[in-house]
Protein backbone atom coordinates (compact mmCIF):
# COMPACT_ATOMS: atom_id res chain seq x y z
CA UNK A 1 0.00 0.00 0.00
CA UNK A 2 1.33 3.42 -0.96
CA UNK A 3 1.01 5.51 2.21
CA UNK A 4 2.41 8.83 1.03
CA UNK A 5 2.50 11.04 -2.02
CA UNK A 6 6.13 11.84 -1.20
CA UNK A 7 7.54 8.66 -2.72
CA UNK A 8 11.10 9.03 -3.97
CA UNK A 9 10.65 7.39 -7.38
CA UNK A 10 14.26 8.09 -8.36
CA UNK A 11 15.39 5.60 -5.72
CA UNK A 12 13.26 2.74 -7.06
CA UNK A 13 14.50 0.12 -9.47
CA UNK A 14 12.42 -0.71 -12.54
CA UNK A 15 10.60 -3.65 -10.92
CA UNK A 16 9.66 -1.60 -7.85
CA UNK A 17 8.51 1.31 -9.99
CA UNK A 18 6.34 -0.99 -12.11
CA UNK A 19 4.84 -2.52 -8.94
CA UNK A 20 4.09 0.96 -7.60
CA UNK A 21 2.28 1.91 -10.82
CA UNK A 22 0.13 -1.22 -10.56
CA UNK A 23 -0.64 -0.50 -6.89
CA UNK A 24 -1.54 3.12 -7.60
CA UNK A 25 -3.91 2.01 -10.36
CA UNK A 26 -5.54 -0.47 -7.97
CA UNK A 27 -5.99 2.27 -5.37
CA UNK A 28 -7.40 4.63 -8.01
CA UNK A 29 -9.91 1.94 -9.06
CA UNK A 30 -11.02 1.45 -5.45
CA UNK A 31 -11.50 5.18 -5.02
CA UNK A 32 -13.30 5.43 -8.37
CA UNK A 33 -15.70 2.69 -7.30
CA UNK A 34 -16.58 4.64 -4.15
CA UNK A 35 -16.97 7.88 -6.15
CA UNK A 36 -19.38 6.22 -8.57
CA UNK A 37 -21.56 4.95 -5.73
CA UNK A 38 -21.50 8.12 -3.61
CA UNK A 39 -21.83 10.60 -6.45
CA UNK A 40 -24.60 8.58 -8.06
CA UNK A 41 -26.61 8.89 -4.85
CA UNK A 42 -25.67 12.58 -4.42
CA UNK A 43 -26.78 13.37 -7.97
CA UNK A 44 -29.96 11.32 -7.74
CA UNK A 45 -30.98 13.29 -4.64
CA UNK A 46 -30.21 16.55 -6.49
CA UNK A 47 -28.30 17.90 -3.49
CA UNK A 48 -26.72 20.45 -5.84
CA UNK A 49 -30.11 22.11 -6.31
CA UNK A 50 -29.89 23.55 -2.78
CA UNK A 51 -27.40 26.09 -4.17
CA UNK A 52 -29.46 26.80 -7.29
CA UNK A 53 -27.10 24.95 -9.65
CA UNK A 54 -28.42 23.78 -13.03
CA UNK A 55 -27.11 20.26 -12.43
CA UNK A 56 -24.45 18.32 -10.55
CA UNK A 57 -21.80 18.88 -13.22
CA UNK A 58 -22.23 22.67 -13.04
CA UNK A 59 -22.02 22.58 -9.21
CA UNK A 60 -18.77 20.59 -9.28
CA UNK A 61 -17.20 22.52 -12.17
CA UNK A 62 -17.78 25.81 -10.34
CA UNK A 63 -15.46 24.62 -7.59
CA UNK A 64 -12.57 24.67 -10.00
CA UNK A 65 -10.96 21.23 -10.11
CA UNK A 66 -13.03 19.40 -12.75
CA UNK A 67 -14.20 20.15 -16.29
CA UNK A 68 -17.96 20.23 -16.73
CA UNK A 69 -17.89 17.86 -19.73
CA UNK A 70 -15.78 15.24 -17.96
CA UNK A 71 -17.71 15.23 -14.70
CA UNK A 72 -21.01 15.34 -16.60
CA UNK A 73 -20.21 12.02 -18.24
CA UNK A 74 -19.11 10.58 -14.91
CA UNK A 75 -22.39 11.55 -13.25
CA UNK A 76 -24.46 10.08 -16.10
CA UNK A 77 -22.63 6.78 -15.69
CA UNK A 78 -23.04 6.91 -11.90
CA UNK A 79 -26.81 7.43 -12.22
CA UNK A 80 -27.17 4.48 -14.58
CA UNK A 81 -25.09 2.20 -12.34
CA UNK A 82 -27.63 2.69 -9.54
CA UNK A 83 -30.00 0.56 -11.69
CA UNK A 84 -27.43 -2.08 -12.71
CA UNK A 85 -27.28 -4.40 -9.69
CA UNK A 86 -24.87 -7.04 -11.00
CA UNK A 87 -22.45 -4.42 -12.29
CA UNK A 88 -22.60 -2.36 -9.09
CA UNK A 89 -22.01 -5.47 -6.97
CA UNK A 90 -19.00 -6.49 -9.06
CA UNK A 91 -17.46 -3.02 -8.68
CA UNK A 92 -18.04 -3.04 -4.93
CA UNK A 93 -16.44 -6.46 -4.57
CA UNK A 94 -13.42 -5.40 -6.61
CA UNK A 95 -14.23 -7.89 -9.37
CA UNK A 96 -14.82 -5.32 -12.11
CA UNK A 97 -12.77 -2.24 -12.93
CA UNK A 98 -14.77 1.02 -12.87
CA UNK A 99 -13.65 1.80 -16.44
CA UNK A 100 -15.33 -1.38 -17.69
CA UNK A 101 -18.42 -0.70 -15.60
CA UNK A 102 -18.76 2.74 -17.18
CA UNK A 103 -18.57 1.18 -20.64
CA UNK A 104 -21.44 -1.11 -19.68
CA UNK A 105 -23.41 1.85 -18.32
CA UNK A 106 -23.12 3.66 -21.65
CA UNK A 107 -24.50 0.63 -23.48
CA UNK A 108 -27.83 0.89 -21.67
CA UNK A 109 -30.60 2.99 -23.23
CA UNK A 110 -34.32 2.71 -23.89
CA UNK A 111 -33.79 0.25 -26.73
CA UNK A 112 -31.25 -2.01 -24.98
CA UNK A 113 -32.50 -1.91 -21.38
CA UNK A 114 -34.54 -5.14 -21.58
CA UNK A 115 -31.72 -7.07 -23.26
CA UNK A 116 -29.18 -5.72 -20.79
CA UNK A 117 -31.27 -6.80 -17.79
CA UNK A 118 -31.27 -10.30 -19.31
CA UNK A 119 -27.56 -10.37 -20.18
CA UNK A 120 -26.04 -8.19 -17.45
CA UNK A 121 -24.45 -10.95 -15.36
CA UNK A 122 -23.01 -12.65 -18.44
CA UNK A 123 -21.57 -9.35 -19.69
CA UNK A 124 -20.03 -8.55 -16.30
CA UNK A 125 -18.43 -11.98 -16.03
CA UNK A 126 -17.10 -11.77 -19.58
CA UNK A 127 -15.63 -8.25 -19.61
CA UNK A 128 -14.02 -8.80 -16.19
CA UNK A 129 -11.40 -10.97 -17.88
CA UNK A 130 -10.73 -8.57 -20.76
CA UNK A 131 -8.71 -5.41 -21.17
CA UNK A 132 -10.68 -2.17 -21.31
CA UNK A 133 -10.16 -1.91 -25.07
CA UNK A 134 -11.27 -5.51 -25.59
CA UNK A 135 -14.29 -4.90 -23.35
CA UNK A 136 -15.27 -1.88 -25.45
CA UNK A 137 -15.20 -4.00 -28.62
CA UNK A 138 -17.30 -6.76 -27.05
CA UNK A 139 -19.84 -4.29 -25.69
CA UNK A 140 -20.20 -2.59 -29.08
CA UNK A 141 -20.80 -6.03 -30.65
CA UNK A 142 -23.42 -6.82 -28.00
CA UNK A 143 -25.09 -3.42 -28.59
CA UNK A 144 -25.41 -3.99 -32.32
CA UNK A 145 -27.08 -7.35 -31.70
CA UNK A 146 -29.34 -6.04 -28.94
CA UNK A 147 -30.46 -3.05 -31.02
CA UNK A 148 -30.87 -4.47 -34.51
CA UNK A 149 -33.33 -1.75 -35.54
CA UNK A 150 -30.44 0.70 -35.70
CA UNK A 151 -30.21 4.17 -34.19
CA UNK A 152 -33.37 5.87 -32.99
CA UNK A 153 -34.22 9.04 -34.95
CA UNK A 154 -34.33 10.78 -31.58
CA UNK A 155 -30.58 10.23 -31.28
CA UNK A 156 -30.15 13.47 -33.20
CA UNK A 157 -31.86 15.31 -30.35
CA UNK A 158 -28.92 14.31 -28.14
CA UNK A 159 -26.32 15.89 -30.44
CA UNK A 160 -24.07 18.29 -28.57
CA UNK A 161 -21.19 20.58 -29.48
CA UNK A 162 -19.25 22.84 -27.15
CA UNK A 163 -16.87 25.61 -28.18
CA UNK A 164 -15.01 27.14 -25.27
CA UNK A 165 -12.08 29.49 -24.94
CA UNK A 166 -9.11 28.30 -22.90
CA UNK A 167 -6.97 30.36 -20.53
CA UNK A 168 -4.38 30.86 -23.26
CA UNK A 169 -6.99 32.36 -25.60
CA UNK A 170 -7.19 29.36 -27.94
CA UNK A 171 -10.54 27.65 -28.54
CA UNK A 172 -11.39 24.05 -27.70
CA UNK A 173 -14.05 22.07 -29.57
CA UNK A 174 -15.78 19.02 -28.14
CA UNK A 175 -18.85 17.29 -29.49
CA UNK A 176 -20.87 14.12 -29.83
CA UNK A 177 -23.32 13.49 -32.68
CA UNK A 178 -25.40 10.62 -34.02
CA UNK A 179 -24.12 8.25 -36.69
CA UNK A 180 -25.82 9.98 -39.64
CA UNK A 181 -24.73 13.49 -38.64
CA UNK A 182 -21.21 12.31 -37.93
CA UNK A 183 -20.98 10.59 -41.28
CA UNK A 184 -22.14 13.72 -43.11
CA UNK A 185 -19.69 15.90 -41.19
CA UNK A 186 -16.85 13.44 -41.72
CA UNK A 187 -17.56 13.26 -45.44
CA UNK A 188 -17.53 17.03 -45.91
CA UNK A 189 -14.45 17.50 -43.74
CA UNK A 190 -12.66 14.73 -45.61
CA UNK A 191 -13.29 16.53 -48.89
CA UNK A 192 -11.69 19.71 -47.53
CA UNK A 193 -8.79 17.72 -46.06
CA UNK A 194 -8.17 15.90 -49.35
CA UNK A 195 -8.17 19.23 -51.16
CA UNK A 196 -5.61 20.63 -48.71
CA UNK A 197 -3.46 17.48 -48.96
CA UNK A 198 -3.30 17.74 -52.75
CA UNK A 199 -2.33 21.40 -52.58
CA UNK A 200 0.41 20.73 -50.03
CA UNK A 201 1.66 17.68 -51.91
CA UNK A 202 1.97 19.75 -55.10
CA UNK A 203 4.07 22.24 -53.15
CA UNK A 204 6.33 19.39 -52.00
CA UNK A 205 5.43 19.73 -48.30
CA UNK A 206 5.85 16.91 -45.78
CA UNK A 207 2.39 15.62 -44.76
CA UNK A 208 3.54 13.31 -41.96
CA UNK A 209 1.44 13.82 -38.83
CA UNK A 210 -0.56 16.62 -40.47
CA UNK A 211 -3.99 14.94 -40.13
CA UNK A 212 -5.25 16.74 -36.99
CA UNK A 213 -3.94 20.09 -38.26
CA UNK A 214 -5.58 19.65 -41.66
CA UNK A 215 -8.92 18.71 -40.09
CA UNK A 216 -8.82 21.80 -37.87
CA UNK A 217 -8.00 24.00 -40.87
CA UNK A 218 -10.78 22.30 -42.86
CA UNK A 219 -13.38 23.06 -40.18
CA UNK A 220 -12.44 26.74 -40.15
CA UNK A 221 -12.42 26.76 -43.95
CA UNK A 222 -15.95 25.31 -43.96
CA UNK A 223 -17.11 28.13 -41.71
CA UNK A 224 -15.43 30.78 -43.85
CA UNK A 225 -16.83 29.43 -47.11
CA UNK A 226 -20.32 29.18 -45.64
CA UNK A 227 -20.32 32.96 -45.17
CA UNK A 228 -19.36 33.69 -48.78
CA UNK A 229 -22.09 35.28 -50.87
CA UNK A 230 -23.22 34.76 -54.42
CA UNK A 231 -26.35 35.53 -56.34
CA UNK A 232 -28.17 32.51 -54.94
CA UNK A 233 -26.96 32.54 -51.34
CA UNK A 234 -27.92 35.30 -48.91
CA UNK A 235 -25.16 36.77 -46.78
CA UNK A 236 -24.62 35.09 -43.42
CA UNK A 237 -21.56 37.00 -42.25
CA UNK A 238 -20.74 36.67 -38.56
CA UNK A 239 -21.30 39.59 -36.21
CA UNK A 240 -18.19 40.67 -34.32
CA UNK A 241 -18.34 43.18 -31.48
CA UNK A 242 -15.21 45.30 -31.23
CA UNK A 243 -14.64 47.51 -28.20
CA UNK A 244 -12.53 50.34 -29.53
CA UNK A 245 -12.11 54.04 -29.99
CA UNK A 246 -12.96 55.53 -33.37
CA UNK A 247 -9.33 56.57 -33.86
CA UNK A 248 -8.13 52.98 -33.37
CA UNK A 249 -10.44 51.61 -36.03
CA UNK A 250 -9.65 54.45 -38.42
CA UNK A 251 -5.85 54.30 -38.15
CA UNK A 252 -5.29 50.62 -37.30
CA UNK A 253 -3.01 51.62 -34.43
CA UNK A 254 -3.39 50.42 -30.85
CA UNK A 255 -5.23 47.57 -29.17
CA UNK A 256 -8.95 46.76 -29.32
CA UNK A 257 -11.00 44.04 -27.68
CA UNK A 258 -13.26 41.39 -29.16
CA UNK A 259 -16.28 40.93 -26.92
CA UNK A 260 -15.91 37.42 -25.53
CA UNK A 261 -12.61 36.90 -27.32
CA UNK A 262 -9.97 39.07 -25.68
CA UNK A 263 -7.45 41.61 -26.90
CA UNK A 264 -6.65 42.06 -30.60
CA UNK A 265 -4.71 44.67 -32.53
CA UNK A 266 -6.60 47.47 -34.23
CA UNK A 267 -5.19 46.19 -37.53
CA UNK A 268 -6.81 42.80 -36.86
CA UNK A 269 -10.09 44.56 -36.21
CA UNK A 270 -9.77 46.31 -39.57
CA UNK A 271 -9.15 42.96 -41.30
CA UNK A 272 -12.18 41.37 -39.63
CA UNK A 273 -14.27 44.26 -40.91
CA UNK A 274 -13.68 42.99 -44.46
CA UNK A 275 -15.51 39.71 -43.77
CA UNK A 276 -17.71 40.39 -40.74
CA UNK A 277 -20.42 42.76 -39.67
CA UNK A 278 -18.71 44.83 -36.97
CA UNK A 279 -20.76 46.43 -34.21
CA UNK A 280 -18.67 49.03 -32.44
CA UNK A 281 -19.22 49.55 -28.74
CA UNK A 282 -18.05 53.08 -27.96
CA UNK A 283 -18.20 53.86 -24.24
CA UNK A 284 -17.97 57.57 -23.51
CA UNK A 285 -15.79 59.06 -20.73
CA UNK A 286 -18.81 59.71 -18.53
CA UNK A 287 -19.81 56.03 -18.56
CA UNK A 288 -23.14 56.64 -20.29
CA UNK A 289 -25.51 54.00 -18.88
CA UNK A 290 -28.12 53.96 -21.64
CA UNK A 291 -30.95 53.85 -19.08
CA UNK A 292 -34.51 53.63 -20.35
CA UNK A 293 -36.24 54.11 -16.98
CA UNK A 294 -39.88 53.03 -17.01
CA UNK A 295 -40.50 53.82 -20.66
CA UNK A 296 -39.64 50.35 -21.87
CA UNK A 297 -39.80 46.91 -20.25
CA UNK A 298 -37.38 45.00 -22.47
CA UNK A 299 -33.69 45.84 -22.55
CA UNK A 300 -32.63 47.61 -25.73
CA UNK A 301 -30.09 46.15 -28.14
CA UNK A 302 -27.50 48.63 -26.83
CA UNK A 303 -28.22 47.68 -23.23
CA UNK A 304 -27.91 44.00 -24.06
CA UNK A 305 -24.51 44.59 -25.64
CA UNK A 306 -23.35 46.44 -22.54
CA UNK A 307 -24.72 43.65 -20.31
CA UNK A 308 -22.76 41.12 -22.36
CA UNK A 309 -19.61 43.14 -21.85
CA UNK A 310 -20.16 43.92 -18.18
CA UNK A 311 -21.45 40.56 -16.90
CA UNK A 312 -19.69 38.26 -19.36
CA UNK A 313 -22.39 35.60 -18.97
CA UNK A 314 -24.84 34.39 -16.33
CA UNK A 315 -24.22 36.32 -13.10
CA UNK A 316 -25.55 33.56 -10.82
CA UNK A 317 -22.75 32.25 -8.55
CA UNK A 318 -21.05 29.21 -10.04
CA UNK A 319 -22.79 29.40 -13.43
CA UNK A 320 -20.61 29.50 -16.55
CA UNK A 321 -23.32 29.91 -19.20
CA UNK A 322 -22.10 32.37 -21.89
CA UNK A 323 -23.88 35.65 -22.72
CA UNK A 324 -25.61 34.20 -25.77
CA UNK A 325 -27.51 31.79 -23.51
CA UNK A 326 -28.70 34.53 -21.16
CA UNK A 327 -31.65 36.86 -20.70
CA UNK A 328 -31.80 40.35 -19.17
CA UNK A 329 -33.29 40.07 -15.67
CA UNK A 330 -34.79 42.96 -13.68
CA UNK A 331 -33.27 42.79 -10.18
CA UNK A 332 -36.21 44.77 -8.83
CA UNK A 333 -39.01 43.25 -10.86
CA UNK A 334 -40.64 45.45 -13.50
CA UNK A 335 -44.06 44.72 -11.98
CA UNK A 336 -42.72 46.03 -8.65
CA UNK A 337 -41.59 49.32 -10.19
CA UNK A 338 -38.08 48.29 -11.23
CA UNK A 339 -36.65 50.42 -14.07
CA UNK A 340 -35.03 49.10 -17.23
CA UNK A 341 -31.55 50.48 -16.63
CA UNK A 342 -28.19 48.77 -16.32
CA UNK A 343 -28.07 49.14 -12.54
CA UNK A 344 -31.30 47.16 -12.29
CA UNK A 345 -30.42 44.58 -14.94
CA UNK A 346 -28.21 41.52 -14.91
CA UNK A 347 -27.69 38.56 -17.22
CA UNK A 348 -29.14 35.22 -16.15
CA UNK A 349 -29.36 31.97 -18.08
CA UNK A 350 -32.84 30.51 -18.54
CA UNK A 351 -32.44 28.11 -15.60
CA UNK A 352 -31.41 30.79 -13.12
CA UNK A 353 -33.87 33.30 -14.54
CA UNK A 354 -36.64 30.86 -13.68
CA UNK A 355 -35.15 30.30 -10.23
CA UNK A 356 -35.25 34.04 -9.55
CA UNK A 357 -38.90 34.32 -10.62
CA UNK A 358 -40.51 31.01 -9.68
CA UNK A 359 -37.90 29.28 -7.54
CA UNK A 360 -37.67 31.65 -4.58
CA UNK A 361 -34.11 32.84 -5.27
CA UNK A 362 -33.53 36.57 -5.68
CA UNK A 363 -30.79 39.04 -6.50
CA UNK A 364 -29.90 42.30 -4.75
CA UNK A 365 -27.51 45.03 -5.84
CA UNK A 366 -25.79 46.86 -2.99
CA UNK A 367 -25.03 50.58 -3.03
CA UNK A 368 -21.44 49.85 -4.09
CA UNK A 369 -22.73 48.01 -7.17
CA UNK A 370 -21.96 44.55 -5.77
CA UNK A 371 -24.52 41.93 -6.78
CA UNK A 372 -25.53 39.22 -4.30
CA UNK A 373 -27.97 36.32 -4.58
CA UNK A 374 -30.18 34.97 -1.80
CA UNK A 375 -31.65 31.49 -1.39
CA UNK A 376 -35.38 31.01 -0.73
CA UNK A 377 -34.59 30.95 3.03
CA UNK A 378 -32.94 34.41 2.67
CA UNK A 379 -29.42 33.13 3.33
CA UNK A 380 -26.71 34.57 1.10
CA UNK A 381 -25.45 32.32 -1.68
CA UNK A 382 -21.69 32.78 -1.61
CA UNK A 383 -19.63 32.22 -4.77
CA UNK A 384 -18.10 28.71 -4.89
CA UNK A 385 -14.67 28.38 -3.33
CA UNK A 386 -12.26 27.46 -6.11
CA UNK A 387 -10.17 24.42 -5.22
CA UNK A 388 -6.39 24.76 -5.31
Amino acid sequence: MCESSNVDTTGLDDAALAALVVELQAQADRLEAVRLRVMGEWDARAVWALDGACNGAAWLAARGNVARSAVGGFLRDARRLRHMPATAAAIGDGLLAPAKARLLARAVNERTAEAFARDEQLLVDTVAGLTVDEAAQLIRFWQRNADQDGPDPRDREANVLSLSQTFSGRWQINGNVDVESGTVLHGVLSGYVDEARRARRERGEDLAGMGPRLRADALVDMARRSTATDDATPSARPLVWVIAGEEQLRTGRGVCELAGGGAISAMTAQRLACDCDIARVLIDPTDNRFDLGRTRRRASATQRRLLWLRDGGCAFPGCDRPPGWCEAHHIVFWDDGGPTDLENLTLLCSHHHHLCHEGGFRAERHDDGHLVFLRPDATTLDPPVIAA
